[in-house]
């Protein structure tokens, strides 16, 4: 088969331009658990956008309702109540999208963010189980929505954080009682067939 010449540049010239101007990454996932870098249509998106989504579900499971909602414009001006628009801006310059910054965001009551527990107590539906939520529980939903992510934890981390100790604490206690009992299993083995052959 022969292609023609003009035929190929063009190809060649459309995929070449429509690389070069592709400046929005994509905004998928959950509305409301979207991470502050996909609300902002960032194209480098990593791993830790599933942190954030993490924390979001935590932080759901905490309050009893979704805590960021609407579009993704409304999800960031939801994450400035919390984190303050001063953040959600070094993450706006951090990946070249400031013409995606609300301009509301701009006025001093968004610029301070607030403590989560605080911002929880604000918004939640069951006042009486926060009360109930560990401290470390909330640092852990804390950290995984640091708002830039290059300072979030990083799912490892967050696996290591000390709201998991009890978990590896039983982990450790169950390998010990696993290593101690094939350690015993060849004495009895020999046990048994010493009394076996007397």
């Amino acid at each position: 088969m022969k292609y023609h010449p003009k035929l190929l540049r063009i190809f060649f010239l459309t995929l070449v331009g429509n690389i070069i101007q592709k400046k929005d990454g994509p905004c998928s996932g959950t509305k409301g658990f979207r991470a502050p870098e996909v609300c902002f249509r960032s194209l480098h998106q990593g791993p830790k956008i599933d942190v954030w989504s993490a924390g979001v579900t935590l932080l759901y499971l905490i309050m009893g309702r979704t805590p960021f909602t609407g579009d993704p414009e409304q999800n960031i001006k939801d994450i400035a109540q919390l984190r303050g628009s001063e953040e959600l801006w070094e993450v706006a310059k951090l990946h070249n999208r400031e013409s995606s910054f609300p301009e509301e965001l701009y006025e001093s009551r968004y610029l301070k963010g607030m403590e989560l527990r605080k911002w929880c107590e604000l918004n939640t539906k069951r006042r009486e189980f926060l009360d109930a939520i560990p401290r470390l529980l909330l640092d852990l939903v804390d950290r995984c929505l640091t708002v830039n992510p290059r300072l979030r934890i990083s799912a490892e981390d967050a696996l290591r954080h000390d709201f998991f100790h009890p978990v590896h604490e039983t982990l450790r206690n169950q390998r010990l009682l696993k290593e101690q009992q094939t350690e015993w299993q060849p004495t009895v083995v020999a046990d048994a067939v010493r009394q076996t052959l007397n």
